[in-house]
């Protein structure tokens, strides 16, 4: 079922020793669903994923469509969005009801200097717990302000688990490559018996990390 277009690729395979693995899509099922939803009153969880979700339709990665198809499945009404800003391996922005909303890491929310630090900071720590059973946690804040976070869960595709397995008996180095949080990609590593893992990797590094193992 793979088409090798050079003989000489299959020369180049046989050299091969380390693996280098993206985790959404590759060895995910690249469809996460949304998991939880926690608002901050007086804030409702209706309100938190009408807006999250108003701004995500502007979005394309799979975090988004988890979270769009989460509050289209609780029967919500979405906004139409304006000024809608990407900001590439953070979030996005968008200007919903009249109100700037942003949805993404507490990276972004950090760097857009939030009103209220202590907020930020006990969100923080819910986030983790939630990293810890493999849960990719975005936050969202309004106006400045921190609201609440949802988390989305990506399963492990059915076949992840076997065809590691059979790679590590080749004596192939395995390595995971992904943007998510280090917690979160520490689960999930661990899950399927990965040791290796760089996890907070920008879009433009994951090339980079390749050409150093190389």
């Amino acid at each position: 079922g793979v088409l090798f277009r050079k003989a000489e690729a299959l020369e180049t395979i046989e050299k091969i020793d380390t693996l280098v693995f993206d985790k959404t899509g590759t060895l995910t099922e690249g469809k996460p669903k949304l998991r939880v939803v926690s608002a901050m009153p007086p804030w409702s969880e209706t309100d938190l994923l009408r807006l999250a979700a108003s701004v995500e339709r502007g979005s394309e990665h799979p975090v988004a469509d988890a979270i769009v198809s989460g509050a289209e499945a609780r029967g919500i009404t979405l906004e139409s969005g304006s000024e809608f800003l990407s900001k590439t391996g953070k979030g996005v922005l968008a200007t919903v009801e009249g109100k700037r909303v942003a949805v993404g890491t507490i990276d972004l929310l950090r760097e857009m200097r939030m009103d209220d630090e202590t907020d930020l900071a006990g969100w923080e720590s819910n986030a983790e717990l939630m990293r810890k059973t493999g849960q990719t946690v975005m936050f969202v804040a309004v106006d400045g302000r921190p609201i609440g976070m949802l988390g989305v869960a990506d399963p492990i595709k059915s076949s992840t688990p076997e065809a590691l397995r059979l790679l590590k008996e080749d004596g192939i180095h395995l390595v995971m490559v992904t943007g998510d949080h280090a917690v979160t990609a520490q689960a999930v590593a661990k899950e399927l018996g990965l040791e290796e893992v760089k996890a907070g990797v920008k879009p433009e590094d994951k090339s980079r990390i390749v050409r150093e193992l190389q």
